[in-house]
């Protein structure tokens, strides 16, 4: 008697924290969903378990298709393109310099007709998503940043400057050909040499946004300058813009934060109603792009290296460390809603109103209503598989909308498979 009382208090408990309101649906005590049915799953590995595995904190997406991180069961990594509606294999890629130690790491990506670009280190790549082929591929004279950016058959990289001060390093602006690979330096801001980082370093830039604007194409160009000659940590940003096509600088050091330690670009700037969206540190900012005049700053516990920001709805949505995700009024910096979510966190994507993300804190996918700031989604791999006892990967999340009859879709990874669900909205 006293072991059935004991297991009949342990169901009642568990039916009590997660309520199943459909088949295969189950719901924690507040309502959130933390299972349901999937439409697919593929595995990422030729064989089960564990692999060393490669990372795409960006969707990449051709053709209706979607790029994701695999291995052939043996820890040789590849990408590979697959079919949203089913899982199905397209095409894998993997011509990487290193292959037993280089991981296909997208922190960024560029993208132009049929043609990829990335860069590792001094490895830069250019893939052929109609074939999954290698269309060039280049070991270079020294590392370049694997941020990167383009204007249709141009991208745009940064790495040390070969034409300026042999005794200090900058970090200044190539831009490359898609067709060829063939870089050239390009823009270098005026470094004033007032402070010197160990190491000899003057200078940095660190991001590169395209905007366009009545006709004229313009550039973004977020840059900094150490402010201690004796910490490489404490440095100042600045933002310019330059006429990409008259060559020229409208301005060209508009101030950005005060200087500070890690006062850095951290997470991707954004462009929207033409003011440009700034992490710097653990503060958000937003400029006027054409006068490079600050609007707004906020300041918080943490930044938002890992999974950035979105605006979406004239909604800025931004994961921070400190463990909550945040709505921000675009125009005034102002709070609008605040969830507890994950702190390290995949990138942000958006579809109907929902955001989905997952947190790499809880290994769950996370889904939350844009207006409102409420969790509709907190999934569990173990509870959708046992055997996926992984967690959720903080690699990228794939949204699809609606189309050829089909619902709108959302595709998650953990370490073992890839998930299709049916989108919240």
């Amino acid at each position: 008697m006293k072991v059935i009382s004991i297991l009949s208090v342990f169901l009642l408990l568990t039916s009590l924290r997660c309520k199943r309101e459909a088949p295969g649906i189950i719901k924690d005590e507040n309502g959130v969903i933390i299972s349901m049915p999937y439409l697919w799953k593929k595995s990422l590995h030729n064989n089960l378990g564990f692999h060393s595995n490669s990372t795409f904190d960006v969707p990449v997406s051709y053709n209706g298709n979607i790029a994701i991180p695999t291995t052939n069961g043996e820890n040789v990594r590849q990408m590979t393109l697959i079919d949203p509606d089913n899982g199905e294999s397209i095409w894998s890629w993997d011509d990487r310099f290193q292959p037993a130690t280089e991981r296909i790491y997208l922190f960024y990506a560029y993208q132009y007709n049929n043609l990829l670009t990335y860069q590792n280190g001094d490895r830069s790549y250019c893939i052929n998503m109609d074939n999954g082929t290698t269309y060039w591929k280049y070991r270079r004279n020294s590392p370049y940043f694997d941020i990167i950016s383009g204007l249709e058959d141009t991208y745009f990289v940064m790495g040390e400057s070969v034409s300026r001060y042999a005794q200090y390093h900058e970090r200044v602006v190539f831009k490359g050909n898609m067709q060829t690979g063939a870089l050239e330096e390009f823009i270098v801001p005026d470094f004033t040499l007032n402070h010197i980082a160990p190491g000899n370093r003057i200078g940095d830039v660190t991001g590169v946004v395209p905007y366009r604007k009545n006709g004229v194409q313009y550039l973004a160009v977020i840059w900094q300058e150490p402010q201690n000659v004796t910490s490489i940590n404490d440095w100042q940003t600045y933002l310019g813009l330059y006429n990409y096509d008259t060559n020229q600088w409208v301005y060209e050091k508009s101030v950005v934060n005060q200087p500070n330690i890690n006062g850095v670009l951290l997470a991707p700037p954004v462009i929207y109603n033409d003011k440009i969206y700034l992490n710097v540190g653990k503060e958000l900012f937003c400029h006027d792009l054409m006068t490079g005049d600050q609007i707004w700053s906020r300041q918080f516990y943490q930044d938002f290296m890992f999974s950035g920001f979105i605006i979406a709805e004239d909604k800025i949505i931004a994961n921070n460390e400190d463990t909550y995700t945040y709505c921000l009024d675009p125009g005034t910096g102002d709070i609008i809603w605040k969830t507890e979510t994950a702190g390290t966190s995949s990138r942000i994507s958006y579809l109907n109103g929902i955001v989905y993300f997952v947190g790499g804190s809880t290994g769950r996918l996370h889904a939350l209503d844009i207006n409102t700031g409420r969790h509709v989604w907190k999934l569990q791999s173990d509870l959708l598989d046992p055997e996926d006892v992984y967690s959720f990967k903080t690699n990228a999340v794939y949204v699809i909308p609606a189309r050829n009859g089909k619902p709108p879709r959302v595709i998650a990874l953990t370490h073992l498979y890839a998930y299709c669900f049916e989108a919240y909205r």
